[in-house]
């Protein structure tokens, strides 16, 4: 990984054409890093079916070039390569790892054969201008206006599924940002996506501000076929993180559906001998009415988050000791009774290299949410550069 320079208190990164290191040599004005995973997976419909097993390797190559002190680019790279039973038994499995909201589309399928399926896309790949108190964005990037851990109202460029964990960069957009920042702690953002339907096209303004301690922001704009209004708040009681976000959805057009309101609050603490609780409860006014499984497979929106009226989120974290953290995810649907269950383990091996093992625990009755997805076992390995 080569440094980027030092930035100096303006946030801005100085020219690093006329800096020397004591050897008269310039500093490298290049970053690269990334990681190769390899992970497998065991999908087990009910104890007595028939398991898939699964395994995929996973590359990551993230570039940034400081071309001067006020101009950078920043380029990043997936690359993917499937085999296991899901590639030879869904017809479908080609289609929903090549499935993308991106207008501009850099890259997809390299190969497929009956037993293997190559995959390449460029998600990251833009321009950034800073210039005094101005920033701005240009390109593919990640628009990250969410406050809160699990469900994410007030991210209306880049809302995220929480059981898609192996994708911890999240999904960007293609999009425009600018930025001025009004003060050490308050600033004003304008960002749109590019898309060439009007309807897909979302363009919001956000104010950030800190008020007693806590960091609040608002946000409007059009979202698709909605006038969208939100807030969120991020600050502590008595020790504990306190966060939330609320998003209104109006509907323009005459034949459109009902308002929409989703609204999260969360909490978390943390105990001096590493161990944590986590909270968040989420309500939605006008749910999706798809399946579960459509649901974990297709990509989610801020104005629909979850399939039903009210969910909640229950976490519990212990680091055993300083390389091994276990934590236990839940999820209770509570229109349904539908459960998710996530245990898992992550083991730092050496310095770059880690070892997850994780379970998604799917149980509901008939007709529930969750109900015949069944259980996912994962082992992942992970090396960082």
């Amino acid at each position: 990984s080569f440094p980027l320079p030092a930035q100096n208190d303006e946030g801005l990164l100085p020219d690093t054409t006329s800096i020397q290191n004591i050897s008269g040599v310039k500093e490298r004005k290049i970053e690269i890093n990334g990681y190769v995973k390899d992970l497998v997976t065991i999908s087990i419909p009910t104890l007595n079916g028939n398991w898939l097993f699964d395994n995929q390797i996973h590359n990551r190559v993230n570039v940034d070039y400081a071309a001067s002190s006020w101009f950078s680019i920043n380029i990043e790279a997936r690359n993917r390569i499937f085999f296991g039973n899901s590639l030879q038994q869904n017809l479908d499995f080609a289609e929903q790892v090549n499935e993308t909201l991106d207008y501009i589309r850099l890259g997809g399928i390299v190969a497929r054969q009956n037993s293997y399926l190559i995959h390449s896309v460029i998600d990251r790949a833009n321009l950034r201008i800073s210039k005094g108190k101005w920033q701005s964005t240009i390109g593919k990037q990640r628009i990250n206006w969410s406050k809160s851990y699990v469900w994410n109202p007030n991210d209306l460029f880049n809302a995220y599924s929480f059981f898609d964990f192996d994708y911890e960069e999240r999904r960007g957009t293609d999009a425009v940002l600018v930025k001025y920042n009004l003060g050490s702690l308050s600033s004003i953002e304008l960002a749109s996506n590019i898309d060439g339907i009007f309807n897909e096209t979302i363009i919001a303004a956000n104010y950030r501000v800190n008020i007693q301690a806590y960091d609040f922001q608002f946000l409007a704009g059009k979202y698709k076929t909605d006038i969208a209004i939100g807030t969120g708040w991020a600050g502590q009681i008595k020790g504990a993180g306190f966060k939330g976000e609320i998003t209104y959805f109006q509907p323009y057009e005459d034949n459109a559906t009902n308002p929409t309101l989703v609204g999260n609050i969360s909490f978390d603490y943390y105990f001096p001998n590493t161990l944590n609780f986590r909270l968040e409860i989420i309500a939605n006014t006008n749910p999706l009415e798809n399946s579960g499984i459509q649901f974990l497979i297709e990509p989610v929106s801020a104005k629909g988050l979850i399939n039903n009226y009210i969910s909640s989120f229950v976490a519990v974290g212990y680091d055993i000791t300083s390389l091994i953290q276990a934590n236990l995810n839940s999820i209770w649907n509570i229109d349904d009774g539908s459960v998710f269950f996530n245990p898992t383990i992550n083991i730092s091996l050496n310095e770059n290299t880690d070892l997850l093992i994780a379970l998604q625990i799917f149980m509901g009755k008939k007709h529930s949410l969750y109900d015949g997805l069944g259980s996912f076992v994962f082992t992942r390995l992970k090396w960082s550069f």
